[in-house]
């Protein structure tokens, strides 16, 4: 056991030695991005790309094999006002190391960042892995732009034209980035055999807008197929004026959407059945089921795109691979904007049936959900089959419509829902769906333990512009929605705050608090329900008496600085 541990320790050593950090752009020792040796990167190398004032465009193709210890990071580095460096399918052209690793007949024409294996890797027990892509503006992948190919010629992107297209990779992370005017904002695919299946994807802290083509639709901001699919954090706007497509659109097994702010295309979330590695993906304990949980939801049927279909759950093509289990669906907010004079109904809900086959048919499990309308539009909850159970307190616009034209689905009232004209939100002129404290939605939500995994409870919120803060209770309940009503714990606070550290995480007996360039003021522990359980101004915290689960650490520094940090008891 000994030799082992130290031949895992030796390796992760002489991977750090070896790594390298490539550093690009002006005054750096690479000018463009054609100078690194992509097709070479190792564990632990950097790819670090320097924002200048004029985009870069070329093509990237990524093999390599991270650890998770040691992944490899491209990363874009911000100029002093934040800007992002650009990169542009716009006039890219395909640098020469890059020759036989584009398809000149199948991937050259599909994306500027294409992750696949080489020609010269197996084909049987090779994929890229532990890649990581941030702080990074990709745009431009589109038909109507042109790219140099690795023969030289000049040609157009396929209509599938995608800024990030992953045809096989593991534990793939794309965060912080803006991506927005491709045909196809990112791309994860799974195909075939195990050698073929896309795994563990994790799309967070990004703003994704504008792609999509007009009167089509086959592309998406996200079109994620994967066993394991987490997206979070991100702002997700809908698609260019025209387009057909969805805002996201999922065909993974394990398919977890939280804390997002989701603008609707012609659908906003569109969970349907695998198309290729389905006799894998289908087999996985996970793949029938899908958690929807912390989002805002928007739905402007004023403008274009927007969704007569809000969240389509089931199958497009195949029932047989459709999805038949739970879609759990709790602690959202949705608002929907429009007259009868724009369109005259939405339907939120779309679950696909099978012929009026209620054994083929998905289930909505509902809890602590806020569903507004502002406008005179028609509010259907389902428009085909299917079943939307309503769980603990749901808040529903009052002149809803259970089902739409000639719609066979059930609805059960476990609990009957709270109806109402408005829930009172903030400033719904100015989109601030928090709630005011008179609001018919606060301290009423009922807890989700027991319900779901604890990996899947409510424990954050979205945060403009693409990020997130610990929800912590206020009152004698969590609040139903997105938001907690006056979270004077996480106003002025920073979870992500680096410069305050909480380790180890999970702890077992204590922690220690660090803090650079600062010392404590006081310390606040909470739990997981946000009930206050110790408070004291110590470094060195003892948690031996706590049970296992989940805390929040609120800091408070002597330079007024307030974080709370998520700390998990072992």
């Amino acid at each position: 056991m000994k030799k082992a541990t130290y031949l895992i320790l030796y390796l992760l050593i002489v991977q750090s030695i070896y790594a390298t950090t490539y550093n690009v752009g002006p005054s750096q020792t690479y000018t463009e991005l054609g100078d690194v040796p992509w097709i070479s990167l190792i564990a632990g190398d950097i790819v670090q790309i320097h924002w200048r004032s004029m985009p870069y465009a070329e093509k990237i193709f990524l093999r390599g094999q991270g650890t998770e210890v040691n992944p490899i990071i491209i990363r874009g580095i911000p100029n002093t006002n934040g800007d992002l460096p650009v990169l542009t399918g716009e006039n890219a052209t395909t640098n020469a190391q890059f020759a036989s690793y584009f398809s000149s007949q199948y991937t050259e024409d599909l994306s500027l960042f294409l992750i696949y294996r080489g020609p010269n890797d197996s084909w049987s027990d090779y994929k890229p892995k532990h890649l990581i892509i941030e702080y990074l503006e990709i745009t431009g992948v589109k038909p109507e732009h042109t790219f140099t190919d690795q023969f030289g010629n000049v040609r157009n992107y396929s209509n599938f034209g995608t800024g990030i297209c992953a045809i096989v990779c593991e534990n793939l992370t794309i965060r912080h980035c803006k991506i927005h005017h491709n045909s196809q904002g990112i791309f994860t695919n799974t195909n075939g055999d195990e050698n073929q299946i896309s795994r563990d994807l994790l799309i967070e802290y990004n703003e994704i807008w504008d792609n999509g083509n007009v009167d089509d639709d086959k592309h998406h901001n996200i079109y994620a197929q994967a066993a394991g699919t987490i997206i979070q954090y991100n702002k997700i706007g809908s698609l260019v004026p025209g387009s057909l497509g969805s805002s996201l659109k999922d065909r993974s097994s394990g398919t977890i959407i939280r804390y997002n702010w989701i603008e609707s295309s012609s659908r906003a979330i569109d969970l349907v059945e695998c198309q290729e590695g389905c006799h894998i993906l289908t087999e996985e304990p996970n793949y029938h089921d899908a958690y929807v949980y912390g989002n805002v939801i928007e739905n402007d049927i004023t403008q274009s795109p927007f969704a007569s279909s809000m969240i389509h759950f089931g199958y497009d093509n195949s029932s047989v691979n459709a999805k038949r289990g739970s879609l759990f669906f709790y602690n959202n907010t949705v608002y929907i904007k429009g007259d009868t004079s724009d369109y005259w109904y939405v339907n939120l809900f779309d679950v696909t049936d099978d012929n009026n086959s209620l054994t083929m048919e998905g289930s909505l499990e509902m809890h602590n959900n806020i569903i507004h309308k502002n406008g005179t539009t028609n509010l259907r909850l389902m428009r085909d089959g299917g079943t939307i159970e309503f769980y603990t307190n749901n808040w529903l616009q009052n002149d809803y419509t259970a089902l739409g034209y000639q719609a066979t689905a059930n609805v059960v009232y476990t609990t009957q829902p709270i109806l109402g004209v408005t829930p009172d939100f903030i400033d719904v002129t100015n989109k601030n769906f928090e709630l005011i404290n008179s609001s018919s939605c606060v301290d009423i939500a009922t807890s989700m333990i027991g319900i779901v995994d604890t990996d899947y409870l409510p424990t954050m919120e979205y945060k403009h512009p693409a990020n997130g803060v610990v929800r912590v209770m206020t009152g004698s309940a969590f609040d139903i929605g997105a938001f907690e009503y006056k979270n004077v714990l996480t106003t002025d606070s920073d979870e992500f705050d680096t410069s305050v550290t909480v380790y180890p995480n999970p702890a077992k007996n204590s922690f220690t608090i660090k803090i650079k360039n600062d010392s404590i003021d006081n310390v606040v522990i909470y739990s997981e329900l946000g009930q206050e359980l110790r408070r004291l101004n110590t470094s060195l915290i003892n948690i031996s008496d706590f049970n296992g689960g989940i805390y929040f650490v609120k800091i408070s520094t002597k330079n007024g600085k307030n974080v709370i940090k998520k700390m998990i008891k072992r």
